[in-house]
């Protein structure tokens, strides 16, 4: 079984000092079933190319680089269909997005945010911060 860390989860990293239980919770999921999508990926970056910081750049480019990136693909883009129907205005394309990705793929979506994921049917989800 694999679990996807949705942006915020996956940022915890970058953090002078991530929460303990993060980095613990990390830690005891072996390497090949340590996933992210490659949404949480272009926002990583986006925000990173903002700071106009080479280094926070460099840090972004090294953690994405220790992960499995899963693809939006067919099997994502039709669970991503099925869900826009179940979702409330606020939320956001890319979040219906890594929602699909995590449940086309059998993923446990990490994330902060375990309730405003809850309106996705069939999504297992997990906070390794709270």
């Amino acid at each position: 079984m694999g679990y996807l860390l949705d942006t915020p989860t996956l940022a915890e990293a970058l953090r002078a000092v991530p929460s303990r239980v993060f980095v613990r919770k990390l830690s005891a999921v072996p390497s090949r079933e340590r996933w992210t999508s490659v949404v949480t990926v272009s926002q990583l970056l986006v925000a990173a190319r903002r700071t106009q910081q080479a280094r926070v750049m460099q840090d972004v480019i090294h953690l994405v680089a220790g992960i499995r990136v899963a693809a939006f693909d067919v099997a994502a883009a039709q669970s991503f269909v099925l869900y826009p129907a179940t979702t409330t205005t606020e939320m956001d394309a890319d979040d219906v997005m890594v929602a699909a990705i995590a449940a086309a793929s059998g993923f446990t979506l990490v994330t902060k945010r375990t309730r405003h994921f809850s309106v996705f049917p069939n999504l297992r989800t997990e906070d390794w911060i709270a």
